[in-house]
């Protein structure tokens, strides 16, 4: 089978599709991709394509800004070109965007120029009229959670390959970088040494790769923390860091260096290929929520990820098992979107330079994670595995899954998988060499006077009154459609709407519900099956064993 996937995301994003390529490509289809022109570059580590057409998205538009006819010719001419050059059999849309969605759309069914040639469209699509249409359920929970990232307890690659009906583990694992690519990293590193380091220095005994940047500020990990951490590497363990980023993170490498911070500065030389080479000749990546971090997986090196403000790792923490990601001790991280800090971002500050280096320096020496007691006061500590699905997990080395927030996101890793799992094996969906439990966690796992068992057990059990509420109405309104009916079972629906919306506990099924009442809308039978399906699930998660 001919796949064409299209993403048009960021860096990290669009690394996190690694699994897909590789599990169709596995089983023998020839994967393209399609990718926005100015991430086409990243597109080159990823392993398994036969294609990549870049869509030169920033062209496209500043044609708008002369004549909207002009744009539209020229999207109308770059799909048909692409048609041509693919014939896919199935377009796969990986990202939730409307102009995704349409192009998912232009690329998948008949045009006027080729009438003869269709192709079935998956993921995230668009009907005719021009609403969003979802090819899965595991779909509407990846849209779900990408519009509130921070939410959701899987990592978003396990959410793309299980919206994509993919069979077996998922792998991240990127193309291996060239051996031109490897010389040129290692003479780069050389040279810098060199030039920069007394000639009577000490020769390091391995490298230690620092991303100082992130993609806000309030997600980075202060330059000045850095700087101590890297003079601790180099006085107690003789690891040089080597400073990562782009051209625009330069300045934050050279507040490095003069804060008396030792190591190279790479930052702005070194192209993706090459900054994937130069990975490969480090022990660890220390980092903030970054593409490199993102990169550094898939390439098999050691990373220690810190995760601050908005970010947090069950979602977007790095795809490779037997990475540590740290998160502040603090009620209130991870915090919400668009919301002004009342703690001045206090968590940027809240894990210690000599606490991270500790921790650090014993994985260096030891090859293990082991949280010490500093570390211990200052952050959770998580350590990636796999888990009996073959997803990514994050187990606690800091006694964090023992405490209320860890068990939740357990119980909610049970609850979504065995809900979405039945919903799309009941709607026709495949659901691959899996078989879906019979018995998910429950909130039995809490402690009986747990306040949070009893705050999502309230709303479960509210939930569910009022979900056979609808479903009662909803068989009446099968027998009799009038107005007084319908207005009875449109209030009880936004009834269920506000009680998932109130709920800090349920956003992901806040998200869920309302992308499920748009599909369904027009369809009263899939829109009664989801009712009773949910009912059940939250009452099987309610129940006391």
């Amino acid at each position: 089978m001919r796949r064409c996937l299209i993403n048009l995301t960021r860096f990290g994003d669009l690394l996190q599709t690694q699994p897909v390529i590789r599990a169709f490509r596995d089983q023998g289809d020839q994967v393209s991709l399609i990718c926005l022109e100015n991430f086409a570059a990243a597109a080159e580590l990823l392993d398994g394509l036969d294609q990549v057409l870049p869509l030169p998205g920033s062209g496209i538009l500043a044609s708008l800004d002369r004549d909207w006819r002009l744009c539209t010719d020229s999207l109308a001419i770059w799909v048909r070109d692409a048609r041509a050059a693919l014939r896919s059999d199935e377009v796969l849309n990986l990202t939730p965007s409307a102009g995704a969605r349409l192009l998912g759309r232009l690329m998948a069914f008949p045009a006027e120029q080729d009438p003869t040639h269709s192709a079935i469209l998956g993921g995230f699509g668009m009907d005719a009229h021009g609403f969003g249409k979802n090819g899965s359920p595991w779909g509407s929970y990846v849209q779900a959670v990408t519009a509130r990232r921070g939410c959701s307890p899987f990592n978003l690659a396990d959410g793309f390959f299980r919206m994509a009906g993919c069979a077996g583990t998922p792998d991240g694992t990127l193309r291996a970088p060239t051996e031109e690519a490897l010389d040129r990293a290692r003479e780069l590193i050389c040279r810098q040494q060199e030039q920069f380091l007394p000639a009577d220095t000490e020769h390091p005994r391995g490298y230690v790769a620092f991303q100082l940047g992130a993609s806000r500020e309030d997600r980075r990990w202060p330059v000045e923390y850095f700087a101590v951490l890297g003079r601790t590497l180099w006085e107690d363990g003789r690891m040089l860091p080597l400073l990562l980023g782009t051209e625009e993170e330069r300045p934050l490498a050279e507040q490095y260096l003069s804060l008396g911070g030792p190591g190279l500065n790479l930052a702005g030389k070194t192209s993706l290929p090459l900054l994937a080479a130069t990975l490969r000749q480090c022990r660890l990546l220390i980092t903030n929520d970054t593409g490199t971090m993102h990169l550094a997986a898939g390439q098999g090196i050691p990373i220690l990820a810190i995760f601050l403000a908005t970010a947090q790792p069950w979602d977007t923490g790095p795809y490779r098992e037997h990475s540590c990601s740290l998160e502040p001790r603090m009620d209130c991280h991870p915090c919400s979107f668009n919301v002004s800090c009342p703690h001045g971002h206090a968590c940027r500050h809240s894990i210690k330079p000599e606490a991270l280096a500790e921790l650090a320096l014993n994985f260096l020496h030891n090859g293990i994670w082991e949280a010490g007691e500093s570390i211990r006061r200052q952050a959770r500590v998580w350590r990636s595995e796999r888990d009996d699905a073959g997803f990514m997990n994050l187990r606690s080395l800091s006694g964090d899954d023992r405490e209320e927030r860890g068990i939740w996101l357990h119980i909610q890793r049970d609850f979504y998988r065995h809900f979405l799992d039945r919903w799309s094996s009941e709607t026709g969906q495949k659901v691959q060499e899996e078989k879906i439990s019979p018995s998910p966690a429950t909130l039995s796992l809490f402690r009986p006077d747990s306040p949070l068992k009893l705050r999502i057990l309230s709303t479960a059990e509210k939930a569910s009154g009022t979900l056979l509420l609808a479903l009662e109405q909803g068989r009446l309104l099968k027998m009799r459609t009038t107005e007084k009916h319908r207005t009875a079972f449109l209030a009880t629906c936004a009834r269920l709407s506000t009680i998932f919306s109130e709920s800090a506990d349920f956003v992901p099924l806040s998200l869920i519900w309302r992308t499920a009442l748009q599909e369904h809308g027009g369809d009263l039978p899939a829109m009664f099956h989801f009712f009773a399906l949910l009912r059940e699930e939250l009452s099987s998660l309610a129940r006391q064993d």
